[in-house]
């Protein structure tokens, strides 16, 4: 049972080593594009994820529209 617990403790540990090795090369990019400005590079990020988080919501608002206007056919049809 403690080799268990030892492995769950473990994992998470090493997911964060190879997350942080995977993007540690992205991460420079992104730093290097803006010329060693982490503050900038921090900021297109934010905007980027902003932008994303808004086509998300426009996204689901169609969905939803979609599936309401679904729901309206198929009950005229009826």
């Amino acid at each position: 049972m403690e080799a268990l617990k030892e492995i769950e403790v473990v994992r998470p540990q090493a997911a964060e080593k190879l997350a942080e090795e995977t993007l540690r090369g992205e991460v420079d990019a992104v730093v290097a594009f803006h010329q060693g400005d982490v503050r900038a590079a921090i900021t297109t990020l934010l905007l980027d994820c902003h932008h994303l988080r808004l086509q998300l919501a426009l996204r689901d608002k169609d969905l939803s529209r979609g599936m309401a206007c679904e729901r309206t056919t198929s009950f005229e049809r009826r």
